[in-house]
């Protein structure tokens, strides 16, 4: 990658350090996001050049230019593809011990699949997880697992078939793919992520020489439990529960970079991620995605997963993710700019409410708040309310605050079950129980409300 020493080295001079002291929250958010900004533009200039191929593949419908010239900026939205890479065992594959930004220690499956839109006007940034057992037919090859296509094709083919093969045409500007390494590397940088950990887990495989054992609740994991955690896939959701932890680690690996006593470290995350990925992307795109994921507001940001079904036994041998066409179209039109749904919409205002799937969830400690929020919920209007057993996550922004969680991204059926229950708090992630329109997650706010309407008294 050529370095545009004189021109990167002006990026963000203007941009001075600033001390928060008691500045209002807003002023505060301002000043951190210039600062990191300004550290992440001098950490990079130090250090060599990101490694990317000498021959970047052209990706579908790429942009020839993201970014102003100065400061770097986005001009416009960018999908990313990010892929990360399951070669974490060097014994398999001797590149990796010795070079690890090798184009060929990238080419094992994806373990992590995820389309990344940033959206520099608004502020936002959307997040699509595919979950890596998705049925797709690569492009001019054999069907697979989407998982396979870096393996067979590297970042481009995986780029194709993301772009065609899901139903809709996606323009897909730059890809990242990031090792597993550099994944624990720049947890242990961090100090660790805290994470609440919703259930016991065990699992043993000797072949892989990995070895699963967490009580739940919160608690602070290093690189290699936080790797262990959001690898665990061996319960009844398999895949998919893992894709919905993973969720929730990465909203809280944003959160925990963008702390103040996390500033200083910048360098250092900057040089894992030096020597851990491999990317299209060039100096001045790197510091323009940055200054945007920096400067989001968290509460836009849209988590959201590839709709689908398990396969059966009768229609494959494997286990596969059958993507939900339908569903996934208002997903990829509504929230990361597909062009051949054209009549892909949103039609929450429209649902009755006795169409919706509404699963309830308790995160109290007064499992018998459970029941009263299904009569509550009925007493509304709504028709198809159930209590689901999924796993509820507490993020530290949400705790004790009831979550309205539109599953499937129709942020409108959300804001129209609060608007009739008067209470929590709307979010666009999947992490809701899967079969759902929108999951509530009853919390301690909500307490109050189902005592009134019940006239029950909540034993403590």
């Amino acid at each position: 990658m050529d370095r545009k020493t004189e021109k990167d080295r002006n990026l963000f001079n203007k941009i001075k350090p600033k001390k928060l002291g008691r500045l209002p929250l807003l002023l505060s958010s301002i000043a951190l996001a210039s600062l990191c900004c300004g550290m992440f533009s001098k950490a990079i200039l130090s250090l060599t050049p990101f490694k990317q191929n000498s021959s970047p593949p052209h990706l579908p419908n790429s942009q020839q230019s993201l970014t102003s010239l100065l400061p770097a900026t986005l001009t416009s939205p960018v999908n990313l593809l990010v892929l990360g890479i399951d070669n974490d065992d060097d014994s398999k594959n001797p590149k990796l011990s010795t070079d690890t930004t090798s184009t060929q220690a990238f080419l094992s499956p994806s373990d992590t699949v995820l389309l990344v839109r940033f959206l520099p006007d608004s502020k936002e940034i959307h997040v699509l997880s595919i979950p890596r057992d998705t049925l797709v037919q690569l492009p001019g090859k054999n069907v697979a697992k989407i998982g396979q296509a870096n393996v067979q094709g590297g970042s481009l083919l995986a780029a194709q078939t993301i772009s065609h093969e899901l139903g809709a045409e996606l323009p897909i500007d730059r890809y990242v793919r990031v090792s597993r390494n550099g994944l624990m590397k720049l947890v242990d940088i961090l100090g660790g992520v805290e994470v609440n950990i919703p259930k016991k887990m065990d699992y043993r495989d000797d072949s892989q020489h990995l070895y699963i054992h967490f009580k739940p609740g919160k608690q602070k994991l290093d690189g290699v439990l936080l790797q262990k955690y959001i690898r665990f896939r061996h319960d009844e959701l398999g895949d998919i529960g893992r894709v919905q932890r993973q969720q929730e680690v990465i909203k809280t690996l944003l959160q925990t970079m963008t702390e103040p006593k996390n500033i200083a470290k910048l360098p250092d995350l900057l040089q894992v991620a030096q020597q851990n990925i491999d990317t299209d992307l060039t100096l001045d795109e790197i510091l323009a995605l940055l200054r945007t994921a920096l400067t989001s507001d968290r509460s836009k940001n849209k988590f959201l997963m590839l709709p689908g079904r398990f396969s059966s036994k009768q229609e494959y041998s494997l286990s596969y993710w059958i993507e939900d066409r339908q569903a996934a179209s208002e997903i990829l039109v509504n929230y990361f700019n597909a062009s051949n749904y054209t009549n892909a919409s949103h039609s929450g205002n429209q649902i009755g409410l006795g169409q919706l799937n509404i699963a309830v969830a308790n995160a109290t400690k007064h499992p018998e708040l459970t029941k009263l929020a299904v009569t509550f919920l009925k007493k509304q209007g709504f028709g198809n309310v159930y209590i689901t057993d999924h796993e509820t996550y507490s993020n530290p922004e949400t705790t004790g605050k009831t979550q309205i969680i539109s599953q499937r991204g129709n942020v409108e059926a959300a804001e129209l079950v609060k608007s009739l229950i008067n209470i929590g708090e709307v979010q666009v992630s999947a992490t809701g129980d899967i079969y759902s329109d929108v999951t509530i997650v009853i919390n301690d706010d909500f307490t109050s409300k189902l005592i009134e309407n019940n006239g029950t008294e909540v034993k403590s």
